[in-house]
């Protein structure tokens, strides 16, 4: 979320949560970048994280919460690691 004051823009809150590309946090240093780049404050890291994983039995994209790496849908183990592709 954007906000405007005196002193210009600035981000007030920002999250990788995307249900298409479903970006692992770890991303972060790229939105960092792009905001500097830019000139715009923000607030350092994301201020919502969310971890995807893809199912490798059922292909179903998952919202990791509280640990729990089981596919909601089959109710397979989920990887540790990120595991989508960009194509």
């Amino acid at each position: 979320m954007f906000a405007r004051d005196a002193s210009g823009w600035h981000v007030l809150e920002v999250t990788n949560q995307s249900t298409g590309y479903c970006p692992d946090p770890d991303c972060w240093p790229a939105v960092r970048e792009s905001l500097d780049r830019l000139g715009i404050a923000h607030p350092g890291d994301f201020t919502a994280k969310v971890v995807f994983r893809c199912c490798p039995s059922c292909g179903e994209r998952n919202i990791v919460r509280d640990g729990d790496f089981t596919c909601a849908l089959c109710d397979s183990e989920l990887p540790a690691r990120w595991n989508f592709t960009s194509a």
